[in-house]
């Protein structure tokens, strides 16, 4: 009879945090809950995160982030403080501390030792307290302004990471600009920097919508017997694309005149799409900074196992963006040349054997992984890896 493999913590080889047993131990949380808490609790005192910074760490949304503060929260690790300045009440934070406390606190805790995590809440109308403070302190992390703060996250955690990500971003702005000014009528030879700063101008759900709506603006501009198109800078800071009739949309589509089909989220169309970045190849290429070739020098990760896991997460931005759009069940438009593709597709229960098969796949390839589609039961995914490679290899030759 086989006997279940044992776990051995190694000798710490790094630099680490002193952080109570209970933290890992305490049941009442979930396994993400105790990560946040462990992770706070390992920041210096009066450390200072926002949600954003909980989300990018946790590889999560800000639903999930809000979550596990909740369970924080509720299970005494954190306690909601309202800062006052001259008996003005100023912005909501929460005090994250190592032992709850409505449990047995140690009797004495150092001073100044707290972790802050800022709130969006309205400020409360109760009159400031009169009473003189405790003179015991708080003994952990501070978050101030959830939404707002985090001076390591907004600008130091992006200069751990050595600013990739801003490079990232810039260069995803910059390819998204040129695919969208690809083909437009009669701007060779014209100077762009102003057009490129008006897109950047956008936001990320304004741009899907002006890179969606611009063959649609542009066939009614045409069937209207307009010679004259408005550069892209004007299309981009007057919206125009918001002048187009939703039924003209509707009418150009079913007619086939743009070339373009909707694509619910999740659906088979949808998922065809997402395909073809997937195998169009990585975007933006990763490497690894000084922490990771530290760890795979010293034998704790391989190389190719870190950068396969940055490419999931940074390489396919495009992929990404997608992926919380579908959570919130916004789809796109697609084109039409899609439909051989999304034919292969499947229903696949979620959770299941072909559902963790594909999983599995995008794992060993960098890929990032679709999210779970709600209450849904079932998404349209290839029939396995078998049928992943079938739709790829028939993608190539259509592709030629």
């Amino acid at each position: 009879m086989s006997q279940e493999a044992t776990i051995r913590r190694g000798v710490r080889n790094a630099r680490y945090a002193a952080i109570p047993n209970h933290v890992f131990e305490d049941m009442r949380l979930s396994m993400e809950a105790r990560w946040l808490l462990g992770y706070l609790l390992s920041k210096p005192d009066n450390w200072t995160v926002v949600q954003k910074d909980i989300a990018n760490k946790g590889g999560c949304g800000r639903d999930k982030a809000r979550k596990m503060i909740a369970e924080l929260v509720d299970a005494g690790y954190a306690e909601k403080e309202q800062a006052r300045d001259a008996g003005r009440f100023g912005g909501m934070s929460l005090v994250i501390y190592d032992e709850p406390l409505n449990g047995a606190p140690s009797p004495q805790k150092d001073a100044g030792s707290v972790a802050f995590v800022p709130q969006t809440e309205m400020p409360s109308t109760v009159k400031p307290s009169t009473e003189t403070p405790s003179t015991v302190n708080p003994a952990l992390v501070s978050t101030d302004n959830l939404e707002n703060t985090d001076y390591r996250s907004e600008r130091g955690v992006r200069e751990e990471n050595s600013n990739s990500q801003d490079i990232e971003d810039h260069k995803a702005l910059d390819r998204s600009f040129w695919k969208i000014i690809k083909d437009w009528p009669k701007i060779n030879g014209m100077p762009k920097d102003r057009w490129f700063a008006a897109w950047c101008e956008l936001t990320p759900d304004e741009r899907i919508e002006a890179a969606e709506m611009r063959d649609a603006w542009l066939a009614i501009l045409k069937a209207n017997g307009r010679d004259h198109v408005p550069v892209p800078e004007k299309y981009f800071r007057q919206k125009l694309w918001k002048e187009v009739p939703s039924a003209s949309v509707k009418s150009l589509m079913d007619d086939g005149l743009d070339g373009r089909v909707k694509a619910p989220a999740f659906g088979n169309m949808w998922a065809a799409n997402i395909y073809r970045e997937l195998w169009a190849g990585v975007t933006e290429f990763q490497t690894l900074d000084s922490i990771e070739q530290e760890l795979v020098e010293k034998g704790r990760f391989t190389a190719e196992h870190i950068l396969r896991g940055k490419q999931s997460r940074y390489g396919f931005p495009n992929v990404n963006m997608l992926f919380d759009r579908a959570t919130a069940f916004r789809g796109l438009l697609v084109s039409a040349d899609l439909k051989p593709i999304s034919s292969g597709m499947v229903a696949v229960p979620v959770g299941g054997d072909v559902w963790h098969e594909l999983q599995d796949e995008h794992a060993k390839r960098g890929w990032p992984w679709f999210p779970k589609p709600g209450k849904q039961t079932h998404v349209w995914l290839p029939n396995g890896v078998a049928g992943l490679n079938e739709l790829q290899d028939l993608w190539q030759g259509l592709d030629k």
